[in-house]
């Protein structure tokens, strides 16, 4: 014979007694470890432990969490964010692992950015996390693999994975991708048939307002590359490029007052322009101020400021600001200190070799 033992309503409140006290326990415990994981995250990044558990213990915590959404996720991303502000790449690539290998997106793409930024970078990983964000669907990385493979970062060269990437980012309307895909055909120019894929991505990407597609439009339509020459539409859209932050712009527009080009011919004006572009750091702009003030053009003459301008221009690596800085020292006109330099202007370090790296095998 079976005998029946019936819970008293004492014990089944005791039972649920005890789980609820368990389940407050528990939270409660999950809290304590995820804020003394936030701690010790935050004396890792103040540099007063250099012991190697940070990533070991956001692992830890990654297994209790429920989503990616969790305060735990953003907590760490933050932290790992504001390192990347404050260019500490090695500490952010810490914060960021295990998020990436926990399959967050923002994490991944990040952490391929911070491999980018580290010095020394590392290509391959870069590329690595950007392949897996890019699987996931993110344009942003689509269109960085597809620079990735255009260049040969980290991965074998490959031109027509470049296209397959960029039309995958294009699909979900990224500019910078059409861009991209543009300025691959231009620089395969003398492989194709002439400027049609050329001119269509660039159009594209200009009707979004991009800017670097904008500025390159308005160079065809000044030079005739593709189409006929139209010095109207290419002012047009210099001016649009200008004031899309383009710093070639101005001294394109510049250019156009200086020499009368679809516009009346202004010294003081052009000078105004390059002044504007010379300021927001473009070579060509600074070197045609330079001469400007060399000169006294639309702009009072003033040999030091013309040579101030050449030395800009020449420490970016352009070659008309090197020529004019070496002629303004040897001239004298207006630093005759700096003139025994002036021959150690024309010398340059010598390139490093570039090795190519093996491709990526996923």
């Amino acid at each position: 014979m079976v005998t029946l033992i019936v819970p008293t309503c004492w014990d089944i409140l005791l039972i649920k007694s005890y789980r609820a006290f368990k389940d407050v326990m528990f939270k409660q415990l999950t809290e304590i470890s995820r804020y003394s994981l936030v701690i010790s995250c935050a004396i890792y990044i103040a540099g007063c432990s250099t012991a190697p558990t940070t990533s070991q213990l956001i692992n830890k915590q990654l297994s209790h969490a429920v989503t990616h959404n969790s305060p735990f996720h953003n907590e760490v991303l933050n932290m790992a964010l504001m390192e990347m502000g404050n260019n500490n790449f090695g500490k952010a690539i810490d914060l960021l692992g295990p998020l990436a290998d926990f399959g967050i997106l923002v994490a991944q793409i990040n952490l391929a950015s911070a491999y980018e930024r580290h010095i020394p970078c590392n290509e391959r990983a870069a590329a690595k996390w950007y392949f897996r964000a890019a699987k996931q669907g993110s344009a942003v990385a689509q269109n960085k693999l597809g620079l990735i493979y255009a260049e040969g970062r980290g991965v074998t060269k490959n031109d027509e994975k470049a296209v397959q990437w960029y039309e995958t980012a294009i699909k979900q309307g990224s500019s910078e991708a059409m861009f991209n895909l543009g300025h691959l055909f231009q620089q395969q120019l003398h492989e194709s048939n002439g400027y049609t894929k050329i001119i269509h991505w660039y159009m594209r990407a200009a009707e979004t307002n991009h800017p670097q597609a904008t500025h390159h439009l308005a160079k065809f339509y000044a030079q005739g590359n593709g189409v006929e020459v139209n010095e109207s539409l290419a002012l047009e859209l210099y001016y649009k490029a200008a004031a899309l932050n383009v710093p070639d712009a101005y001294y394109e527009i510049g250019k156009h007052y200086n020499v009368g080009a679809g516009v009346r011919k202004n010294s003081a004006t052009a000078a105004k322009w390059f002044q504007k572009g010379a300021a927001l750091g473009s070579a060509d702009a600074q070197v045609a101020l330079g001469n400007l003030y060399w000169h006294g053009k639309g702009i009072e003459k003033d040999l030091i400021q013309a040579t101030k301008w050449y030395k800009r221009a020449a420490d970016k690596g352009h070659n008309g600001g090197t020529i004019r800085l070496v002629e303004a020292y040897k001239k004298n006109g207006a630093l005759p200190q700096d003139h025994a330099n002036a021959d150690l202007l024309t010398q340059r370090p010598p390139r490093k070799s570039s090795k190519k790296l093996r491709g990526i095998q996923w």
